[in-house]
């Protein structure tokens, strides 16, 4: 026959005794009953020490009450407040510690009494493990709204100071430029054993071997596992994860085996959703950029646009200009009509007074140009656009009036009126500056390259139109002035051919080519010819020096100048050089201007060539600067710039004279064409000029008969 089954009392016994989970039986009034031998290890007290004490002496003061109360209010009504499956108590340990504590419940009555008898558990792992997935899903929430890199970072070591055991967490990100990882987040903990974030001495160590492989690494005791000293760290075991390509999270701790693989897998999730993120905000703002650049690039078009319109619109009326002030006006008036200018205005250096004076404004000024005083100081660096655009003859640009601090008076002026970007671009040409053009705006970071390049296209446009206008005006002028100038210094010039191989220099011609350079047509008597080829190869400024001709004892030579040599530029300004005259004594040079134009300038202009001059005569002519008659005038119109040219060169070569002293091939080497190119100018010109001269003397007679 079949056993009998144990006793009830004895099997549950038996059960309780070799449970893992605390079992514990007590009263109405919460005294210990029973007690199995698990709850040691939950509290620290044997079942013997807890049978007959009251179960509040395991239990926090606020629970033991709150337990005393369902179980009465259960007694006194049946009712259950709680869910008796799942009681969450919070405990005390023999040590002191809390320990949370998970009560499954159920009553029973024996004697006439009622007994409550429970199964309980130490929850603390499961609380631990609970603490951390909220704290990672609430990394995940924050991490949504983060915009920067920076707060990402800053969010991730954080929640990590939270959801690890181990406080010390740090995020160093790689910098292109450095080529090295650079700390951007890490917990208050890392100060204490570190500075500035540097868990490591070494910048190529365990985190950048880890950000090199892409491999997360996990060293539970570094000074064994690696080759740093105690001196490059404080830390003896950490976790270190890659985040892509952005750099590396380390998770540290002062001591060693410190981290589980509980700790790596959290690790991995804080690092995942940084990583998301960081590629999130990446994409943002990519996109961000992208719509900015498209929005001013669209912006900076339609300005441009305008300026075009503008600057088409300009060119016709600067070819028709009569002359400077007209050409300033318009220009001014112009652009002060175009968006996003306000106004404008342009100004002249005048070096008497080292002032920049108004010339021509338009557009909202409301009294600025009154207000203002723009002075240049060649010894200090200009505080205002405009005085820094004459000294360094570039465009200067002030693209946030407002944001620098409005100490200097312009700015407090130009605040006043709204003003809130401007430009100042020098008017040039060919080394000469004409003035400043400057353009003022209402909104802020107007002037971008691309419009800085317009504009400084559109500056070199006004300025070969004031000197269009300029030679224009000296060849039409009815009257001019001849300046005679005396040079003190001219060792580094081609005057100072007197001075080092004695006898006499005198210029000849100045002959204008059509691609903008200069020959310099020149005789010296005194030195041998050789001497003076040798000399000249060894200045910078004269090029291609040849032997024209051998007149009694005086040498005629012919030479190539830079654009850059105050020759080139007495040209441009529509100026005629009379005469240079040069002795071991003396030197001497003869400009004749017109009438209209400012003689500062060419003393200026001959100061800045030959450091000391002195002007010693003025004399006024009642005759243009070039004094053609109407004859050769109309001669000149018939004839090519090239036909032009080869004349020119072709008679002070000495072609024509008897017996010639250049000849047609050699006149072609000057020319640098094919002699029957030369003969077929010459050929042309002189028909061209006796058909005028027989065709008029024709009309002559025709109108006397």
């Amino acid at each position: 026959m079949p056993s009998s089954p144990p006793a009830p009392e004895r099997h549950f016994e038996t059960i309780a005794q070799c449970a893992r989970d605390g079992i514990i039986t007590i009263s109405a009034d919460l005294t210990v009953r029973y007690a199995n031998p698990a709850v040691e290890d939950i509290f620290g007290y044997s079942p013997d020490e807890l049978e007959d004490r009251s179960l509040a002496a395991v239990l926090s003061d606020d629970h033991a009450s709150d337990l005393e109360e369902w179980l009465d209010r259960f007694l006194d009504t049946g009712e259950k407040t709680v869910d008796w499956g799942d009681i969450r108590l919070q405990g005390r340990h023999r040590n002191g510690r809390t320990v949370p504590l998970s009560v499954s419940l159920a009553d029973f009555e024996q004697d006439g009494r009622r007994y409550f008898s429970g199964i309980v558990r130490d929850v603390t792992e499961q609380e631990r493990r609970e603490a951390r997935l909220t704290g990672l899903n609430q990394l995940a929430q924050e991490l949504t709204d983060a915009e920067s890199t920076d707060e990402i970072c800053e969010r991730t070591v954080d929640a990590a100071r939270t959801i690890l055991e181990h406080p010390i967490a740090a995020i160093g990100l790689y910098d292109d430029d450095d080529g090295r990882l650079e700390p951007c987040a890490w917990t208050p903990e890392v100060d204490e054993i570190a500075e500035a974030g540097r868990l490591f001495a070494t910048d190529r160590s365990v985190p950048w071997d880890v950000f090199v492989t892409q491999e997360r690494r996990v060293v539970n005791d570094i000074l064994a596992e690696t080759d740093l000293e105690a001196s490059d760290t404080q830390l003896r075991s950490a976790v270190f994860h890659p985040i892509g390509t952005y750099g590396v999270f380390v998770a540290g701790a002062t001591e060693r085996d410190a981290f589980h693989d509980e700790d790596v897998d959290i690790t991995s999730v804080l690092v995942g959703n940084a990583y998301s993120s960081l590629e999130r905000v990446d994409r943002e703002r990519t996109l961000r950029e992208q719509r900015n650049e498209l929005a001013e690039k669209t912006e900076s078009l339609d300005r441009l646009r305008r300026i075009n319109d503008v600057i088409r619109e300009l060119t016709t009326v600067l070819t028709e200009a009569a002359g400077r002030d007209e050409i300033a006006t318009e220009v001014c008036t112009r652009l002060a009509a175009s968006d996003p200018y306000q106004f404008a205005w342009f100004g002249s250096h005048d070096p008497a007074s080292d002032e920049v004076v108004p010339e021509a404004a338009a557009g909202d000024e409301n009294g600025y140009l009154e207000a203002i005083t723009v002075t240049v100081d060649e010894d200090e660096p200009g505080s205002d656009p405009t005085s820094r655009a004459v000294q360094t003859r570039a465009p200067q640009i002030e693209n946030d009036i407002y944001q620098n601090p409005p100490f200097e008076p312009w700015r407090q002026e130009a605040i006043q009126r709204d003003y809130r970007a401007c430009i100042a671009v020098p008017i040039a040409y060919h080394g000469r500056l004409y003035g400043v053009l400057n353009l003022y705006a209402v909104e802020s970071d107007v002037f971008d390259q691309l419009e800085v390049s317009v504009l400084q296209e559109l500056g070199e446009t006004i300025g070969y139109a004031l000197n269009a206008a300029e030679r224009k005006q000296a060849f039409t002028s009815e009257r001019s002035v001849d300046l005679a100038f005396e040079v003190d210094d001219r060792e580094d010039s081609v005057l100072g051919i007197a001075d080092e191989l004695g006898g006499r220099f005198e210029l000849e011609n100045l002959v204008e080519r059509g691609d903008g350079s200069t020959t310099m047509f020149f005789a010296v008597r005194g030195p041998d010819s050789d001497a003076v080829v040798e000399w000249a190869k060894k200045r910078a400024q004269l090029h291609e020096i040849q032997l024209l001709a051998d007149r009694d004892e005086e040498y005629l030579f012919e030479c190539m100048l830079e654009e850059s040599t105050v020759w080139s530029q007495l040209q441009q300004r529509g100026s005629v050089v009379r005469e240079a005259v040069v002795t071991s004594d003396s030197a001497r040079i003869v400009v004749r201007i017109p009438r209209s134009a400012d003689p500062r300038s060419f003393d200026a202009l001959l100061e800045e060539a030959f450091g000391s001059v002195e002007l010693v005569a003025r004399r006024e002519h009642e005759e243009p600067v070039m004094t053609p008659e109407e004859f050769e005038a109309e001669f000149r119109d018939r004839l090519t710039d090239r036909q032009d040219e080869v004349l020119q060169t072709a008679y002070y070569a000495g072609f024509f004279e008897w017996p010639r002293e250049t000849q047609s091939g050699e006149l072609a080497d000057v020319l640098g064409i094919a002699q029957p190119t030369v003969s077929r100018h010459i050929r042309s010109s002189e028909e061209k000029f006796f058909s005028m001269l027989y065709e008029d003397e024709n009309e002559d007679e025709d109108k006397n008969r």
